[in-house]
């Protein structure tokens, strides 16, 4: 409201500047409200509770997608997974090869190993290491990618936990 009072007494309040203050103050508004389309993932996933949502929109010279966030917790046993979901043509598809790969980082890397499997009907590439815990990337489909990262849970329960999500959200 004050932006609109500032802006009418600028232009000596004429119907042009009226009108002008107007479309300042809901381009304003627009600008900051979620957009339709914004992705959404439960605040709940059985035991698991969810963080706020993030979602972040994705932006060059045109609309790139978007990019959600959330952090799911459980108390007993305590265990927590960071969600990624990203988007849209900036983030692209994931690409995740053909069959069965197997291979680790070398001596270069952290000890981390990596495999392809099937997440339900997707395919998605498991990362484990040492140090980082366990990262787990599913293509969803065209320019949709679901990242699971977790220091907490066994590969079988993060399998089980992307399996339920994937349920929620497709």
């Amino acid at each position: 409201m004050m932006m609109m009072m500032v802006i009418m007494k600028m232009a000596k309040t004429t119907y042009a500047a009226r009108l002008l203050a107007v479309w300042a103050l809901l381009s304003a508004i627009l600008a900051f409200a979620p957009t339709a389309d914004a992705a959404s993932m439960p605040d709940a996933l059985d035991e698991w509770r969810a963080s706020p949502e993030r979602i972040t929109e994705l932006k060059g010279s045109e609309p790139l997608g978007q990019w959600a966030n959330r952090t799911y917790s459980r108390t007993a046993p305590i265990a927590s997974v960071e969600v990624n979901l990203m988007e849209g043509p900036g983030p692209g598809p994931l690409f995740v090869p053909e069959g069965k790969v197997a291979a680790d980082d070398g001596p270069l890397g952290f000890s981390s190993t990596y495999e392809t499997l099937n997440v339900g009907r997707h395919r998605g590439i498991l990362e484990r290491g040492e140090v980082t815990g366990q990262a787990l990337a599913i293509a969803l489909g065209k320019n949709r990618t679901l990242t699971l990262e977790t220091g907490s849970l066994s590969t079988e329960e993060l399998l089980g936990f992307a399996e339920k999500l994937i349920k929620a959200i497709d």
